[in-house]
């Protein structure tokens, strides 16, 4: 007999105090507002297939995001075309990422947010010089921030 959950039903029930969920569940159910794609990355250590992600070719000046909590996690000057279909970068902001321990016989390990523990992708260490690091990142787990220019660069350059 299979057993079909219902989350509608699940989250109605909480709303009316039906429930009590024990702490661990509440990060999980806060994050079931998500899209499922997003949930499945962030929650299931999921990686999205390769080239379909929407900043594998990007090439633009900014800082890349964490999507759920605006964590700093890459610059664009760190960034390099690995051919992996994934965003490739070969170093992280300071203080934003921790690796996972993951099964000896695979050459990589997961990453994390440090800040909001959410899964963004993986780490090996085949990467280009100086660090020899190449961090696969989900393009859905990063969101993409372009810092403005001051007025007065730009009233400077139109001279």
């Amino acid at each position: 007999m299979k057993v079909k959950f219902q989350y509608s039903k699940i989250l109605e029930a909480l709303n009316r105090n039906l429930i009590k969920p024990k702490k661990q569940v509440e990060i999980r159910l806060d994050r079931l507002s998500m899209d499922p794609h997003r949930y499945w990355i962030a929650v299931a250590k999921g990686m999205e297939r390769p080239f379909s992600g929407e900043f594998w070719n990007h090439d633009q000046q900014g800082v890349y995001e964490c999507f759920h909590c605006n964590n700093t996690l890459f610059q664009s000057d760190h960034k390099y075309q690995a051919q992996t279909g994934y965003a490739s970068f070969f170093q992280h902001h300071k203080n934003s990422v921790k690796t996972i321990e993951t099964k000896a016989k695979y050459r990589y390990s997961a990453l994390q947010c440090m800040n909001c523990q959410s899964y963004i992708g993986q780490i090996s260490q085949d990467g280009p010089p100086p660090t020899f690091l190449r961090y696969s990142i989900n393009s859905g787990a990063l969101r993409f921030y372009q810092p403005k220019k001051n007025q007065t660069n730009l009233n400077q350059s139109q001279k």
